[in-house]
């Protein structure tokens, strides 16, 4: 059985108080933890570990794609993407 992905974007303002620049805030894909499980961090497919208050659960994709996370993921995640391809490119058909 597949696990559900969410998507995860750093937050610009750390935890720790630093800030972090739009380079670093990509949007990650993350496999969803279990329901009983209470990680330390989530691992995104690229290896990121992404603590607690550190990231933001996004509803749909935004900013720019993590390419080592896409490339890493299972093939779902590309259906999942495609199933947003019309909103984000405005709604228009493929040609």
């Amino acid at each position: 059985m597949t696990r559900a992905l969410i998507l995860v974007r750093l937050k610009p303002r750390q935890p720790d108080g630093s800030m972090i620049g739009e380079s670093r805030r990509t949007c990650h894909l993350v496999p969803l933890p279990e329901a009983d499980a209470m990680p330390r961090f989530l691992t995104a497919y690229c290896g990121l570990r992404i603590v607690p208050g550190s990231g933001e659960v996004l509803a749909t994709p935004a900013g720019m794609p993590c390419e080592p996370c896409m490339a890493s993921s299972p093939v779902p995640a590309f259906a999942m993407l495609q199933h947003f391809r019309g909103r984000l490119s405005g709604g228009g058909t493929d040609r």
